[in-house]
């Protein structure tokens, strides 16, 4: 199981969509979320993750989307981060996530 926090950022609530972590090697499937995040909200999201790499294994990039909406329009927010296998072979988040947000449907 892995946690992130989120935060909402902007001046309008935001509805928790879904979410998954598609990395071949940090895997979840998309879940639906659904609960809406007011202006400046917080939430943690728990996930399950298929993780099965030898302690101290680094693996590079691995990803959560989060798809959210604001009112009409559905954004995919994109959070990477740097993970390394901890002494049980648990992951461990790197320090810094690097974040994209992109509207869904600008492909």
């Amino acid at each position: 199981m892995v946690r992130w926090r989120l935060r909402n950022d902007g001046q309008r609530p935001l509805r928790l969509v879904s979410a998954l972590q598609p990395h071949a090697r940090f895997h979840t499937e998309e879940v639906d979320i659904g609960p809406e995040l007011p202006p400046g909200g917080r939430a943690e999201l728990a996930l399950p993750v298929r993780f099965s790499e030898p302690p101290g294994t680094v693996v590079e990039n691995p990803f959560l989307i989060v798809r959210v909406r604001e009112r009409d329009t559905e954004w995919r927010v994109l959070a990477r981060v740097r993970v390394t296998a901890g002494h049980d072979g648990e992951p461990m988040a790197g320090d810094s996530v690097a974040l994209s947000v992109d509207r869904v449907g600008d492909d």
